[in-house]
C-alpha cells in the first residue's frame, strides 16, 4: 500500500532524524522547502506534544525507531513545561525557560493525547499520573462554572468560545480511557459528546460552527461567526463514531448529518479536495485547499465503512488525491500543505504539525483495513 510505504519508509524516518535536533532542540516546528530544519530558540509545547503522540502511537504499531526521540521530548516537557499553577505552558526556550505560560485548552488537550499514547507504548504508569494532574488543572482553571465545557485559556482573554479545543479534548479523553480503563476519562468524553449534541450541533443545518458566544449560542456575524469548516465536520463525525462504544452515547445521526453537509458543500469540484471554510448555506468563504481536511475526510469515510458498512470507493478517492496532490513532493516524507482556489500549490515552509493529521489517518486506515 502506497500510504503505508510513504509513512513508514519516508515520513516517520524524516521527522525523527532531520526533523529532530536532540534533547536541546526537540522536534523541528517546520522544514524549509528543501527539507532542512528551521531552528529557532522557541519550542512550542503543542508541536512537541503532537510529535510525541505520533511516535508513541507508531511504536504501538511496531515502528519503534522514533520512540527514543519521543521520550526525550516528553521528558523535556515534564521537566520544564509544567506551570506552578498546574497545567502546561504554551512556549518554552530551548533551555526550558518558559516564554509564554498561558494554559491553552487546545495545547493541553494534545499533551493529554501524547501522555495517553506514550503510556500505551511504554506501559509507564507514572505518565497516566501526569494525565490526571493535567485534567485536574484544566478542571480547576478552565471551568466557567455556569455553562458546560471549558474556557479557551488561563488567563482568560476576550473573544468567542471555541469548539476546536473541545474536539481534541474528546480525542484525548477517549485515548486515555483506552490506555487506562479509568472511568474518569470516559465521563469526560461523555460530557463532551453531550456538549456537542446539546450545544454545538445545529440540526436545522447539519453543521458545527467554529466560534460561539458565552452560552454556546451561534454568533450573528456571517464571518467569522458562522463559518463552517468541512474538515471539522468530518473530524467530529469520526470522533462521534469512536465515542459510542466508550460512552454509551449514540450520536450516529448527528455524525451522518455532519458528513452529509461536508460532502455536499465541502469538496472542490475541480480538484476533488476539501475546501477550508464555507458558510452555513455552503457558499465557499475560504476556498483554499489545505492538507489536514483531506485526512479528516478520510477518517470519516473509514468510520462509516467500519460502522455502517459503507463501500470503499470514497476512501480510495480521497486517499488517491492525498497521495498525488499533497504527498508527492520532495524530499520524500514531506508535503505540500496548501493549494490555492485555482488548484495551484502554495510554496512555503513544511509545517511539522501536519504529521499528526497524516498519522492519525494512516493509523485508522491500518486499523479499519484489518477489520473489514
Amino acid at each position: 500500500m502506497a500510504f503505508h510505504a510513504w509513512m513508514t519508509g519516508a515520513a516517520l524516518p524524516l521527522w525523527c532524524t532531520v526533523g529532530y535536533g536532540g534533547p536541546g532542540a526537540g522536534f523541528a516546528e517546520r522544514l524549509d522547502p528543501d527539507g532542512h530544519p528551521i531552528i529557532t530558540d522557541r519550542r512550542s509545547v503543542l508541536i512537541q506534544a503532537r510529535q510525541v503522540y505520533v511516535y508513541a502511537h507508531a511504536a504501538t504499531l511496531g515502528w519503534r525507531q522514533g520512540l527514543p526521540a519521543a521520550e526525550e521530548a516528553l521528558r523535556f516537557l515534564l521537566r520544564h513545561a509544567w506551570r506552578r499553577e498546574g497545567g502546561w505552558a504554551r512556549i518554552l526556550r530551548h533551555d526550558g525557560e518558559v516564554l509564554d505560560p498561558t494554559l491553552e485548552l487546545y495545547d493541553n488537550a494534545f499533551v493529554l493525547l501524547a501522555l495517553a499514547w506514550f503510556a500505551r507504548a511504554t506501559s509507564d504508569a507514572a505518565v497516566l499520573g501526569w494525565a490526571h494532574r493535567s485534567l485536574d488543572a484544566i478542571e480547576a482553571q478552565l471551568r466557567p462554572g455556569d455553562t458546560p465545557g471549558f474556557r479557551n485559556s488561563a488567563p482568560d482573554r476576550p473573544g468567542p468560545r471555541l469548539q476546536n479545543p473541545h474536539m481534541h479534548l474528546l480525542e484525548a479523553a477517549l485515548a486515555l480511557h483506552d490506555a487506562s480503563g479509568d472511568a474518569r476519562f470516559a465521563d469526560l468524553a461523555r460530557s463532551l459528546v453531550q456538549l456537542f449534541t446539546e450545544r454545538l450541533f445545529d440540526p436545522a443545518t447539519g453543521t458545527l460552527a467554529e466560534f460561539y458566544g458565552p452560552a454556546w449560542q451561534r454568533l450573528p456575524e456571517p464571518y467569522p461567526g458562522r463559518q463552517i469548516w468541512p474538515g471539522h465536520q468530518f473530524e467530529w463525525a469520526w470522533l462521534l463514531y469512536q465515542a459510542r462504544p466508550r460512552t454509551g452515547l449514540d450520536a450516529r445521526e448527528q455524525a451522518k448529518a455532519l458528513v452529509a453537509f461536508a460532502e455536499r458543500h465541502g469538496f472542490d469540484a475541480d480538484t476533488g479536495l476539501v475546501r477550508y471554510a464555507v458558510s452555513e448555506e455552503g457558499v465557499p468563504i475560504d476556498p483554499s485547499l489545505r492538507l489536514w481536511p483531506q485526512t479528516e475526510a478520510l477518517k470519516a469515510e473509514l468510520a462509516r465503512m467500519e460502522h455502517e458498512g459503507r463501500s470503499p470507493p470514497g476512501a480510495v478517492r480521497i486517499l488517491r488525491n492525498l497521495l498525488s496532490l499533497h504527498l508527492a513532493r520532495m524530499p520524500q516524507g514531506s508535503w505540500t500543505e496548501r493549494y490555492d482556489a485555482a488548484g495551484r500549490p502554495v510554496a512555503g515552509r513544511i509545517p511539522a504539525e501536519m504529521l499528526y493529521h497524516l498519522f492519525t489517518a494512516y493509523a485508522e486506515l491500518m486499523r479499519v483495513s484489518a477489520r473489514i
